[in-house]
């Protein structure tokens, strides 16, 4: 009987969901209506008030329906713009920007091209680490979720709307992280030797930021946030370690350089914290800026990004990296508040 039952709890889910219907369930239906409705004229019933607010009305709508809105609300003021090389031929600097409503998100100067040469062989060194690293690299090209449900408590039926929240911050990272890419369109280890041999198909997008870094700190940002409300970035959090082996896993595989890693960990931690600041009635973020340029060690070599790289970086110690301390206004977005205020009750309630 309760296969029975589970039989037709998945059709009627199907045509919650606005998918098609069996043709049996359509004929079915069509009898059904037949025979209990009479010839009577159809009057409708009295309309009741409209009385609940858009965050609970867009709550009742499709996950994807409600994933289109929040991403048109969330980008809208949300900009990428970039400068134009002096000389194309050299690979002359270039600046991407991320901006928003009250200014500037963060600006990001893409590395010298004799800098990425440069790295080739600190990225070779690190296939040593394939072995070791392959099951979390594949698992990591399609999902980085599992790997923060095992540091937090991300059980899909107790944290549906956290779950939720998560995702469309995925969504949102692509959009903005795919831009700053094409703007500073910066090259692969696969492009400067034939000897790298990835073990992973190597994206035909340009390399910094690492859409993987830029994912996986923007995670990690918003789940702090979630468990304590303008916590700064610690290196030394499970969260952010997370992020950091997610990011390095990039390089391990042979189709990331370490600044990739950094830029993306700069443009991560902006985006977490721009997503809850859009939440809050009043909301503010600094600016933030990486000059890939800048990214190397005391003798002018090329650095490598691991936790204690990004904890000189968070710190203000770091050449490369400025994360400001003067916040600028950002627009609350109110249906997004909505998803994150269940999402942050979700939390709350974890022990019950």
């Amino acid at each position: 009987m309760s296969l029975f039952h589970a039989k037709h709890a998945k059709h009627a889910k199907m045509s919650e969901a606005g998918e098609s219907a069996p043709l049996e369930m359509v004929l079915a239906l069509m009898r059904s209506r037949d025979a209990i409705s009479g010839t009577e004229q159809l009057v409708g019933d009295p309309p009741g008030p409209v009385i609940l607010p858009p965050g609970d009305r867009l709550m009742r709508m499709h996950p994807d329906h409600r994933g289109a809105v929040l991403l048109g609300e969330l980008s809208e003021g949300l900009a990428v713009t970039h400068s134009t090389p002096d000389d194309p031929q050299t690979g002359a600097p270039v600046t991407a920007t991320v901006s928003h409503g009250g200014g500037t998100l963060v600006t990001i100067d893409r590395p010298g091209l004799s800098q990425f040469r440069a790295a080739v062989p600190l990225v070779g060194n690190y296939a040593e680490l394939r072995a070791d690293r392959a099951a979390e690299i594949e698992v990591q090209t399609g999902s980085l979720l599992p790997f923060f449900g095992s540091v937090v408590m991300l059980q899909p039926d107790r944290c549906d709307r956290i779950t939720e929240m998560l995702r469309i911050a995925l969504d949102l990272t692509t959009q903005v992280v795919m831009r700053v890419k094409l703007a500073l369109a910066c090259p692969r280890p696969t492009q400067f030797s034939d000897r790298m041999q990835p073990i992973i198909a190597c994206p035909a997008h340009p390399s910094l930021p690492s859409g993987h870094a830029t994912q996986a700190f923007c995670l990690a940002t918003l789940l702090t946030g979630l468990r304590t409300p303008g916590a700064p970035v610690a290196a030394t959090d499970q969260l952010f370690r997370l992020a950091c082996r997610i990011a390095v896993n990039r390089t391990v595989a042979g189709v990331h350089f370490p600044a990739d890693s950094a830029a993306g960990a700069v443009l991560g931690i902006q985006l977490g914290r721009w997503l809850l600041a859009r939440a809050m009635p009043v909301g503010a973020v600094a600016t933030a800026s990486f000059d890939g340029r800048r990214f190397v060690d005391a003798g002018d070599q090329p650095r490598d990004f691991h936790y204690g790289v990004l904890d000189l970086m968070v710190a203000g110690k770091d050449g490369s990296t400025r994360f400001g301390t003067k916040a600028d206004f950002v627009a609350p977005a109110p249906l997004w508040s909505a998803l994150v205020a269940a999402a942050q009750r979700e939390w709350d309630t974890r022990w019950s």
